[in-house]
C-alpha cells in the first residue's frame, strides 16, 4: 500500500505561472517525483477575486487533484489561496495540502523574529491580512508593513518580466518601504520572484528578501519523509502540465522559465462561478 503511494504524484496548483518558482525548487530537491502542475488561467489573477471564489476555486481544484489526478500530497503554491481558503478548505481532504504561508510563518520565527519587515502581495492576500495574524499569533516580535502589489502578476502573465512598466510599478509600490528603515522583504506571491532583480533594484542593498518557496520545499520533503511517501525510484520522475485557458502560452512561458523544450500542456476547465459555499466533506 505504501509503496504504491510513493509512485502517486505531487499536484502543484496556482492561478498561473508563479508556482512555477515552486516546482522548480521541488523538482531540484525531489528529483524522482512525480508532478503535476495546474495554472487555472482562465479565472487569473487571484489577486483581484473575492474570497468566496477563491475558495471555491481551491476546493474545485483539490477535489480534482485528489480525485482525479491521485495525488499523495498538494502544494497550494499560491499565496493568495493559502491566505483566503487553505483553512477552510484542506481539512475537507484525506491528503496534506501544504500552503505558502506556514512554512514561512516556522522559517520567519526561527531567523527573523524581530525584523523590520515589508510584505508585497496581491490585494487579497492584503486584505486577508494572514501574513501578519499567522505571524503575531506565532510570536514575531518585530514590525510589519504590508503593501498591495496589483499590477505586478497581470504584467508577469503577460510577459512583461523586463519590461519598463514593472519597473515603474515597482517604484511606485515600494517608495512606501523608503522611509520604514525595512531590514527583510517577503515576496508575498509566488510571482513576484520572477521580478525579484527588478524588486531589488529598487530597494537598499542591506535587505534581506524571503522566498516561501524555499520553505514550502523543505515542508514537503519533510512530509514525505515522515509519512514514508517519498519516492526514491526515478521510474515515475516526470512533469504534467495543465491549464484552464490557452495551453500554448503556459507551454511557451515554462519553456522560457524552466529553460525548458516546449511541453505538452492539457486543458482542465472548471465553472467559471462557483457554487454557493457549503459545509460538505469531499471524502464522503
Amino acid at each position: 500500500m505504501i509503496d504504491n503511494i510513493k509512485f502517486k504524484p505531487i499536484g502543484i496548483f496556482d492561478s498561473g505561472i508563479g508556482g512555477l518558482t515552486v516546482l522548480k525548487k521541488l523538482q531540484n530537491q525531489l528529483p524522482n517525483e512525480h508532478f503535476v502542475y495546474f495554472a487555472d488561467t482562465a479565472r487569473l489573477p487571484y489577486g483581484e477575486k473575492t474570497p468566496e471564489q477563491i475558495i471555491g476555486y481551491a476546493r474545485q481544484t483539490l477535489t480534482w487533484m485528489q480525485q482525479e489526478i491521485g495525488a499523495k500530497l498538494v502544494v497550494a503554491a499560491c499565496h493568495t489561496s493559502s491566505a483566503t481558503a487553505l483553512d477552510r478548505v484542506a481539512p475537507e481532504f484525506s491528503i496534506p495540502v501544504i500552503g505558502t504561508i506556514h512554512p514561512m510563518v516556522e522559517a520567519i520565527l526561527k531567523d527573523y523574529s524581530k525584523a523590520r519587515m515589508g510584505i508585497i502581495a496581491t490585494p487579497t492576500s492584503v486584505e486577508s491580512r494572514m501574513h501578519e495574524t499567522s505571524l503575531l499569533k506565532a510570536g514575531f516580535q518585530g514590525d510589519i508593513c504590508s503593501i498591495s502589489c496589483p499590477r505586478f502578476v497581470p504584467l508577469i502573465e503577460d510577459g512583461h518580466i523586463f519590461g519598463p512598466e514593472l519597473s515603474r510599478k515597482a517604484v511606485e509600490y515600494l517608495s512606501i518601504f523608503k522611509n520604514k528603515g525595512l531590514d527583510t522583504l517577503v515576496y508575498g506571491c509566488t510571482h513576484y520572484p520572477w521580478i525579484a532583480e527588478i524588486i531589488q533594484k529598487v530597494l537598499p542593498p542591506t535587505i534581506n528578501y524571503i522566498d516561501p518557496a524555499d520553505y514550502i520545499t523543505a515542508k514537503v520533503a519533510q512530509e514525505l519523509y515522515h509519512k514514508k511517501i517519498m519516492n526514491i525510484s526515478p521510474q515515475s520522475k516526470k512533469i504534467d502540465f495543465y491549464c484552464s485557458s490557452l495551453p500554448e502560452k503556459l507551454s511557451a512561458q515554462v519553456s522560457l522559465l524552466l529553460g525548458t523544450l516546449k511541453p505538452p500542456v492539457a486543458l482542465k476547465t472548471f465553472a467559471q462561478d462557483v457554487p454557493p459555499l457549503e459545509k460538505r466533506a469531499v471524502n464522503e
